[in-house]
């Protein structure tokens, strides 16, 4: 009898300890969260030039040319000769990353042709973005 009440009390105390599937759970969470590459967004709204095909990306950075000779990269502006350093930091922190370049409409071609130039100086992937006819 005395086995036997043993035995019950065995059983009712038995439970699953969870902890280690919440650290797993925890680990895995903060591997995502690391590993994530989130786009940067120019700051401006530009009218892209039309064409009759568009390759869609998904780009790392994209980089905005306006009109009044004006880039914008990550909500700041910044003129042509100043880019360098700013993408150089850029790609230092991602290097997997491409870089998507959008000319305004109304942007000058000589202007985003040097931003191009610049780009692939520091050999960064760079596609023009264009809107589709």
């Amino acid at each position: 009898m005395r086995a036997k009440s043993r035995a019950i009390q065995d059983e009712e105390e038995i439970e699953l300890d969870m902890t280690p599937m919440l650290d797993v759970v925890f680990i895995l969470l903060i591997f995502f969260i690391v590993t994530a590459v989130f786009v940067k967004r120019p700051g401006v709204d530009i009218e892209k030039p039309l064409i009759s095909e568009d390759d869609e990306r998904n780009p790392s950075v994209l980089v905005a040319v306006m009109p009044n000779d004006q880039v914008w990269i990550d909500k700041t502006s910044y003129t042509v000769q100043n880019i360098q350093p700013v993408l150089q930091s850029l790609k230092d922190q991602n290097p997997e990353l491409e870089i998507v370049l959008q000319g305004d409409q109304e942007a000058k071609i000589g202007t985003v042709l040097e931003v191009q130039e610049v780009i692939t100086s520091l050999q960064i992937p760079v596609f023009v973005n264009t809107e589709p006819q």
